[in-house]
């Protein structure tokens, strides 16, 4: 899914915000995931900390009522694309590697992973990692218990 170039200008703003929040020559670097919390009734995309400290948020026109089965699907896509997009202002937070931007729901429980930044490797789709994990565990079992 594409994103319009009005999602992505807010998007942009929120990702610059964060990059102000957190400056890469602050010495003291900080220790936390970001959450994206997208709120398909407002439009609202919040940025919550470990702490559930609120760091900053935008309204995004296209996601104000938006009533599809598969809104935080789509909202999660566009936000992956707009991280790829800005992976080099994204390496360059002032945020201890490794670090998670991840989405979560209404209760800040975490609904997938969006981006993991870690030292010297960007993994941008970490579920791709994962698949099949699950069918390989199974026969790796299986054969112990055969044994």
């Amino acid at each position: 899914m594409n994103v319009n170039s009005q999602t992505a200008a807010r998007i942009d703003e929120l990702l610059r915000e964060l990059a102000k929040r957190f400056p890469q020559e602050q010495e003291n670097e900080v220790m936390t995931d970001l959450s994206f919390q997208v709120k398909p009734d407002s439009g609202e995309l919040i940025v919550w900390n470990d702490d559930d400290e609120e760091l900053c948020s935008v309204t995004v026109d296209d996601w104000i009522d938006n009533q599809d089965d598969n809104f935080y699907v789509q909202a999660a896509e566009q936000l992956k694309q707009m991280f790829r997009e800005r992976k080099q202002l994204l390496e360059n937070l002032g945020l201890l590697k490794p670090f998670s931007l991840l989405m979560v729901d209404e209760n800040k429980e975490t609904v997938s992973e969006l981006y993991l930044v870690d030292d010297n490797m960007i993994i941008l789709e970490s579920e791709e990692l994962m698949k099949g994990l699950d069918k390989d565990l199974d026969d790796f079992i299986n054969r112990l218990l055969a044994d």
